[in-house]
């Protein structure tokens, strides 16, 4: 297992390198014999090649190395194969493949598959390819998700006046559910800084405790935001700095939620313990012209 976990790391390596080229973030590599010998990523939409998936590519570089027989070899992908890549892994004949996110799982997040299970087509040719699915699959499922998806393609070359254009819409999404849901907050009769803290729970989706409470005066409330992000993944898969994006993409719009909660709040970050370069992003909401407001 540990040389199909390192092979996908190199898998994933390809899939990232993939969605960074406006491609659709699959990667594969064919091991032999314990090492590596060939690493790919699909080539679609640069290359205008409805064919150049992750797999058939890894399989034609293998093939001028080793020849066009690859049996004993396994190949490891982020993503089940589609028909096309498995029937081609039949023909190259290799041994084993491993995969990490499912063609069931893709098609749950609302993308567009062929329901056909690469186990199907290994079955329809007679052939017995040993299949391990699953492999480093929550790593594999962060590039597959819906909502990750989306935002590598909205930050994907986006410069800082499209940021600034992103933060005035989120405005609008937030004022807009803020108003819609506003007369089932109770705590917005509690304390105004507990009020403002619990409506970006709200808005979050999440819990307490994925963003802890680590200090609590009369004026500030400090937090340590843990919960799943889609723009940090989006971030660290296009390798951009959260310090720019997340000052220019959602700061304005969170303190301007804060302030429908209270006019006199404000929201802000420490840009000096942001993920991924701490554990946690440190976030305020205080009363205005306190320390980090």
């Amino acid at each position: 297992m540990d040389v199909l976990a390192n092979a996908m790391h190199v898998a994933l390596d390809e899939a990232r390198q993939s969605l960074r080229e406006g491609n659709h973030g699959f990667g594969a590599v064919i091991v032999g014999e314990g090492k590596i010998i060939a690493q790919a990523h699909d080539e679609e939409e640069s290359q205008q090649d409805c064919t150049s998936h992750a797999e058939i590519n890894a399989i034609k570089k293998a093939s001028r190395i080793r020849g066009k027989n690859l049996s004993g070899c396994t190949i490891v992908s982020t993503h089940e194969p589609c028909p096309m890549c498995a029937a081609a892994i039949v023909w190259s004949g290799i041994s084993e493949i491993a995969f990490g996110y499912s063609i069931e799982e893709s098609i749950e997040q609302g993308r567009k598959r062929i329901a056909l299970r690469c186990a199907d087509v290994f079955t329809g040719a007679g052939r017995n390819i040993t299949i391990v699915p699953g492999v480093l699959h929550d790593e594999c499922k962060i590039l597959y998700l819906k909502t990750v998806r989306s935002e590598v393609k909205r930050l994907r070359g986006a410069t800082g006046e499209i940021l600034k254009a992103y933060d005035e819409e989120s405005k609008n999404k937030r004022r807009e559910w803020f108003e819609a849901n506003k007369s089932n907050f109770d705590f917005l009769k509690s304390d105004k800084l507990d009020a403002a803290y619990n409506v970006l729970l709200c808005r979050l989706g999440i819990g307490s405790e994925e963003a802890p409470i680590v200090k609590r005066t009369s004026r500030q409330v400090v937090f340590h935001s843990k919960n799943f992000c889609p723009t940090l993944e989006a971030c660290k898969i296009l390798n951009l700095d959260t310090r720019y994006i997340c000052k220019w993409y959602n700061e304005e719009s969170t303190d301007s939620l804060i302030k429908l909660a209270d006019s006199n709040l404000q929201f802000s970050r420490n840009y000096e313990k942001l993920r991924p370069y701490t554990d946690y992003c440190e976030e305020y909401i205080c009363i205005a012209k306190e320390k980090w407001c």
